[in-house]
């Protein structure tokens, strides 16, 4: 369970206080007439932030002041309603802080409030952690092998069909595609146990293929995001559920995101049994994207079955989906039309969606959102990752990488206490307790923002890529935390849970395809502590 790199956590906990109370070292802040101020619908801030205000003409100063939860009064002026917080921040503590901006009047006499926030100041990266409980990859075998002992996995394994009772196989493209290269992982580091997880993987996969719409429809050879068929009788194997509902309420919708995915299997399927068919079944679906791209290098992001048009405005957030299977496609085959396709995505987060900022959360069963609403860690920490993978000689996209980092931190990670507002359970029952939440932790998105573990296992892998890159030991002592949290809320039994807020709804309301992301990290973290 030691790490191989030794660090010097005072050191590390010091530079991250001061990183996140300069604004040199900031998340990109709005300006007026300039960079968008993408917080407004922010509810907790890590590194010092600044909101957009409405300005009084006649007024050229500001008085800021804020109230921390303890009745402690902070403040500074400003000539700028939309100031940063810098003066401010080094002194507010850990806590609710309620923020208002008066314009003032020549003499210094208070004229009239411009604007007001409550919001929730975080508490930066601390100098100790709760320590990993097993090694890495420990903890990944452990999960596998609680994988494989399921029914939905052993459905696979002994008829090749996906387990009627498994409602979570409403969703084919996104829990196969995880599935299948869950288990060539497994297979990978559990060689006793390959020839079982490769089965399950060629079962699953197969189906896939079988249930994927050919000829003469508009989005034909795209496995589907949403599918009922699997079980006909839902009442008699007790399927109905919130997932089955939202999969019954999108039925003749295609998410854009899924096929991607689904072609990113198949590819890693193909490398892995050499089986020609799937690399097939992945160029069918590359060719669609190559073919269908927009002029702005994206796509929509749900489309008709029936028609193959467009249901929405909103477009794909490339760079998770779309520009990696390009990607694999090219280094696959060398063919052309692959890293074209690629350039045109790439080029796509460059013009539009990083100069917006508005990385919206994109999920099969959530709602879409407009901008600012539902934002998302998932984007921004794959550009990170891109950006310190391919361009890590390029200073200033690694300063660009960093500053995404940054953004995933502030609004998606509590190394402490998380703020204190209920949760409301998806059905507005009763609210979560986040007292009783397990942190460190990462969290999701707006729409659902709770400690998850691929959430958390996702912002680590951005923190280790970094690191990789040359960005210095704080972020491999945040990878680190990370990551040792996920062998901390493993159970015995090798599960390690969705969602980390003890409560026995919360433990009920579980995604494998999460803990497949969670079990990809602690591989990856592994991988590197072991050769390091």
């Amino acid at each position: 369970m030691s790490n191989s790199i030794k660090l010097n956590r005072a050191a590390l906990a010091k530079q991250a206080f001061e990183e996140c109370c300069s604004p040199e070292t900031t998340v990109r802040y709005g300006v007026k007439r300039g960079r968008p101020f993408w917080n407004v619908e922010s509810t907790q801030f890590m590194y010092v932030p600044a909101f957009h205000f409405t300005a009084i003409r006649c007024c050229g100063r500001y008085l800021y002041k804020a109230v921390d939860e303890k009745g402690g009064v902070h403040t500074f002026e400003a000539g700028d309603c939309c100031a940063l917080l810098t003066p401010i921040w080094a002194e507010l503590p850990e806590g609710v802080v309620r923020l208002t901006v008066t314009a003032l009047n020549p003499d210094g006499s208070e004229y009239a409030e411009v604007g007001a926030r409550t919001f929730f100041r975080l508490a930066p990266f601390p100098e100790e952690t709760p320590p990993a409980v097993c090694s890495y990859t420990e903890a990944a075998r452990k999960a596998y092998r609680f994988a494989m002992s399921q029914s939905f996995v052993q459905h696979w394994l002994k008829y090749g069909e996906p387990d009627p009772s498994y409602d979570l196989n409403s969703y084919p493209s996104k829990m196969i595609g995880a599935l299948v290269e869950a288990m060539l992982s497994y297979a990978s580091i559990c060689p006793e146990d390959a020839a079982d997880a490769m089965r399950v993987a060629v079962n699953a996969a197969d189906y896939l293929i079988r249930i994927t719409p050919r000829g003469d429809v508009p989005l034909h050879d795209l496995p589907p995001t949403y599918y009922l068929d699997f079980c006909p009788n839902p009442e008699k194997y007790g399927v109905i559920s919130p997932n089955w509902h939202a999969a019954n309420y999108k039925m003749g919708t295609q998410m854009m995101i899924y096929p991607a995915r689904a072609g990113r299997m198949y590819i890693a399927l193909e490398k892995a049994t050499g089986d020609p068919k799937y690399l097939e079944e992945a160029k069918k679906i590359g060719q669609y994207f190559a073919d269908t791209i927009e002029p702005n290098g994206s796509w929509f992001l749900v489309r008709s079955c029936a028609t193959g048009k467009p249901l929405n405005e909103n477009y794909i957030s490339t760079i998770e989906t779309l520009v990696p299977l390009m990607m694999d496609l090219y280094i696959r085959t060398g063919e052309q039309i692959w890293k074209d396709t690629c350039d045109r995505a790439v080029d796509y987060m460059f013009k539009t969606q990083l100069p917006a900022y508005n990385w919206e959360g994109q999920f099969e069963d959530s709602p879409l959102s407009t901008n600012y609403m539902n934002l998302t860690h998932y984007a921004p920490v794959c550009l990170a990752c891109y950006l310190a993978q391919y361009r890590k000689d390029d200073p200033k996209s690694i300063e660009l990488a960093k500053e995404l980092m940054r953004f995933a931190e502030d609004q998606f990670v509590v190394w402490k206490r998380p703020y204190p507002w209920p949760h409301a359970t998806p059905d507005g029952s009763k609210p979560y307790d986040t007292a009783l939440w397990h942190t460190p932790a990462g969290l999701e998105q707006y729409g659902w923002y709770v400690p998850i573990d691929a959430s958390t296992a996702s912002i680590a892998d951005g923190f280790l890529t970094l690191y990789k890159a040359g960005c210095g030991d704080l972020y491999l002592a945040k990878a680190r935390a990370l990551t040792d949290q996920l062998t901390r809320v493993q159970h015995e039994d090798g599960k390690i849970p969705t969602h980390w807020m003890n409560t026995p709804d919360a433990e009920k309301n579980f995604w494998f395809n999460c803990m497949f992301e969670s079990c990809r990290v602690l591989t990856e973290m592994a991988a590197y502590e072991d050769t390091h």
